[in-house]
């Protein structure tokens, strides 16, 4: 066996060298962002069109305000909300509290409030911004070399405890209401927060009745989480239920089947309302190249050299080395890829729906209120085009854009000729074209905005109120959220006592 200190060469011990002393540097003290004494100021917008509030976090967790005024002001404001549309959102590395981010969120944010599904339903969207240290040095270049300590302290805020009790609790204060939503988004080393976060609620809640999750969606963009659990969940998930390739009665969207517990206790799922996603680009450098790399040298760094056999995704019989899934990201891994998202065949009738619609819509709007079925949802802008973020950015108001570049796009199961060895499992890991999310951070693009809203009608497609009535006097209403509560292994039976 070849003697590990080789492998430490020059320029990676000057690498890890570089790494501790700025790791040693940055450990300056934590302090909230916004929250003064006498003042509410993490109160970041409160318009008639939507608000938006954050909350912070430490380097390990806990809420960066000792005193916890941060998540009262948010629940406060949250309480005199009658309707809300609650979208929490944790950035990712290189980012913080005050950076530019904030506004991109915004002007998601804008964007979704002036949708006319929303002023309809009378919905008004609350951002949660949930900020914490991914963003620890400043120096230019120098910043990349953060990446194992912005990545341990992900995944320390993400095993400890206040981050959960944050979304609880504002969860909570949205349920109270009559009519609600509750939709949960992580970006990079944030969608590695809420992937673990989504992961353990649902492992905790496993068995419970007439219980859901603190959340109806969750979607991770382009996480930078490493595929140790996810493919432990998968692998779970296969022992946990079985799949159909008949739809549900009453399927709307007219395309994939369900899933049913093996032990014959708990509900069904149909494939096709998804409650949990991951969205991966295609082109995004980061996670696909930078972050094995960066991994392989943590692992050099501590020297983990062994490695256990685990049963490789969709068989019974194949095992792999855990390192196979501990240096890849779940969108990155083909054991774990299961839907993916191209241009259908033929596009013509399906793209002529779309250029005349007597609306003149932007694919946003148009995903919201039209079901996406057979998975089919449209983009309108070139790729990288963010004119919603932009506004956002400099605290304007989110305006619909032309369609200048009209595209329909579709969401399927990976092929049997693909490189992906996708499971069928209620869990979207699914690949995306960068025309839809451009690299690593190109989450903030119209383009994605107008795949999130097609998302968000999966998880809850319409419905036609008296189809038999005359057109004016039809409505459509969502179908209501479905728990996604996992069902206890088939051998498990209730203890009698």
């Amino acid at each position: 066996m070849s003697n590990p200190s080789k492998l430490l060469s020059a320029p990676v011990v000057i690498i890890l060298t570089i790494s501790i002393a700025m790791y040693v540097c940055s450990c300056a003290p934590i302090s909230p962002s916004y929250v003064k004494p006498a003042g509410a100021d993490n109160i970041l917008y409160d318009g008639d069109d939507y608000k938006l509030a954050a909350v912070e976090f430490g380097e390990l967790g806990s809420y960066a305000d000792p005193f916890g005024r941060e998540l009262h002001n948010t629940i406060q404001l949250l309480q005199a909300v009658d309707r809300p549309l609650l979208v929490v959102y944790i950035h990712g590395w290189l980012n913080n509290a005050t950076s530019d981010d904030v506004g991109s969120f915004k002007g998601f944010l804008s964007r979704l409030a002036q949708s006319e599904q929303v002023k309809i339903n009378h919905y008004t969207v609350f951002g949660a911004y949930f900020a914490w240290p991914g963003k620890s040095l400043t120096i230019p270049y120098l910043n990349y070399l953060s990446f194992w300590g912005r990545k341990h302290a992900a995944e320390q805020i993400a095993s400890n405890g206040d981050f959960i009790d944050a979304i609880e609790q504002l969860s909570y204060v949205a349920r109270s209401r009559p009519n609600h939503y509750v939709f949960l988004i992580g970006h990079s080393f944030g969608g590695l927060i809420l992937e673990r976060t989504v992961e353990h609620t649902l492992r905790t809640l496993q068995g419970l009745q007439n219980v859901k999750p603190p959340w109806d969606l969750a979607v991770m963009l382009n996480p930078a989480s490493d595929s140790v659990l996810t493919r432990q969940l998968v692998s779970d998930l296969q022992g946990l239920y079985n799949y159909s390739s008949e739809p549900v009665s009453g399927d709307v969207l007219d395309w994939g089947g369900h899933f049913y517990p093996i032990s014959g206790k708990g509900n069904s799922i149909p494939e096709n309302q998804p409650t949990v996603v991951e969205l991966q680009s295609d082109n995004d450098t980061a996670t696909g190249s930078f972050f094995p790399i960066g991994s392989t040298a943590g692992l050099i760094a501590t020297g983990h050299w062994r490695w256990n056999q685990v049963k490789a995704p969709g068989s019974d019989r194949i095992t792999l080395s855990e390192r196979e899934f501990y240096l890849s990201t779940p969108g990155n891994d083909k054991y774990l890829v299961n839907y993916e998202i191209d241009h259908p065949k033929p596009v013509g009738d399906l793209l002529r729906d779309f250029t005349n619609d007597r609306k003149q819509r932007d694919a946003f709007d148009y995903n919201l209120e039209n079901n996406p079925v057979k998975g089919v949802f449209y983009t309108s802008t070139a790729r990288g085009t963010d004119t919603a973020a932009s506004s956002g950015q400099q605290n304007k108001s989110a305006y619909q854009r032309p369609k200048d570049f009209p595209q329909v796009w579709q969401i399927h199961f990976v092929d049997g000729q693909d490189k992906y060895q996708g499971v069928h499992v209620p869990f979207w890991i699914v690949r995306v074209p960068a025309d839809i999310i451009d690299n690593h951070g190109g989450i903030w693009s119209d383009n994605n905005m107008a795949l999130l809203a097609a998302i968000f009608r999966m998880h809850r497609p319409l419905i036609t109120i008296n189809p038999s009535a005359p057109p004016a006097q039809q409505k459509q209403v969502p179908i209501p959220a479905r728990p996604y509560v996992l069902p206890m292994p088939a051998g498990l039976r209730p203890q009698t006592h």
